[in-house]
């Protein structure tokens, strides 16, 4: 039974019968005895009817987590998908009423201080920079670099509190562009020219049109179309998509989600994603997600299933988490 459960397992979207039958090598007859005895067991679940009946784990997350955890080349390829661009599959009806009740939140510039900590720390961390909210807080207030970590990370700190603080001034989603060029300057320092996070001038703020990029340790393969504006397009039309979203928090996820699955710039991805998530939040007079306590791999977990398989529900759980975690640590409007 152990081989049947973890073959289903093992592909955290469904498989049919005969997939197993081929795979386990068992005869119909011993199939459909073993299938019938893990329904009955609560271990596998069943969707469909006739041709399109599929078997899954009775606990989708955690094989969803399983499968993804697995080391990447053991993975099936991921080749870009422009259905993935779609506003479907979108948070859930559970999530949207969780937020429903949201207070009125104004980022003014009293409170964008404190943001502004909170953002460039959690967002760094997410790239794998060092630096506490204590150190991120000495470096922003008062200019102090941590003694002993590295000076690139302190960079990325300086980066993200610049590009949000120019995002604030300009709330607009076509503010991409300079927030992408502010998130990854190199700020002509020699010292960050060969670091990760940074690009040089001439390659900021542009969507990647003769570049192609990887996804560190995952079999996702982002979209490369030398030469024909594809991706320059296809961000456009993600960006009026977002707008056309009525439910703030709905658009903020599909940004969050489609501009990293995009993969438009050459490096800062995912970075820009998370600081242009907040501009449906803002209009509409929400409290915006800084991601601080967000947990690192269960973020990139969520981000690769995603990528990979389509599959949103990990994604919007880190999300959900997220935005509770940020609205908790913000000074209700008075």
């Amino acid at each position: 039974m152990n081989d049947l459960l973890n073959f289903v397992t093992d592909n955290p979207t469904g498989v049919s019968a005969g997939e197993i039958e081929r795979q386990l090598k068992l005869s119909r007859t011993t199939l459909n005895r073993r299938l019938k005895e893990a329904l009955q067991a609560g271990n596998i679940l069943v969707t469909g009817k006739g041709p399109s009946t599929r078997y899954h784990s009775a606990d989708p997350l955690s094989a969803l987590r399983a499968y993804i955890t697995k080391p990447h080349t053991e993975r099936k390829m991921a080749p870009y998908q422009e259905a993935r661009l779609d506003p479907l599959p979108a948070l859930s009806a559970e999530t949207e009423c969780k937020f429903a009740g949201t207070p009125e939140y104004l980022l003014d510039k009293r409170e964008l201080g404190q943001f502004l900590i909170d953002f460039a720390c959690a967002s760094s961390a997410l790239e794998g920079g060092t630096y506490s909210l204590l150190d991120t807080q000495a470096l922003i207030e008062y200019g102090e670099r941590s003694a002993g970590k590295p000076i690139e990370d302190a960079f990325l700190v300086l980066n993200h509190k610049e590009a949000f603080e120019y995002l604030h001034d300009h709330m607009a989603l076509d503010s991409i562009y300079k927030v992408q060029d502010l998130l990854t300057s190199d700020h002509d320092m020699p010292a960050l020219e060969y670091a990760q996070h940074f690009l040089p001038k001439a390659r900021r703020g542009v969507v990647r049109d003769h570049s192609n990029v990887n996804v560190r340790f995952s079999t996702y393969l982002p979209s490369y179309r030398q030469g024909t504006g594809y991706l320059k397009q296809k961000l456009e039309e993600v960006l009026q998509t977002a707008e056309s979203i009525q439910n703030p928090i709905q658009a903020s996820f599909y940004l969050l989600s489609r501009i990293a699955y995009l993969q438009p710039f050459e490096d800062g991805n995912k970075r820009t994603s998370r600081a242009m998530c907040n501009v449906p939040l803002v209009k509409a007079k929400l409290p915006p997600i800084s991601f601080v306590d967000f947990g690192k791999q269960d973020y990139i977990i969520s981000m690769l299933a995603f990528y990979e398989l389509g599959d949103i529900r990990l994604l919007e759980r880190c999300f959900a988490d997220a935005y509770t975690k940020s609205i908790a640590r913000l000074r209700p409007k008075r």
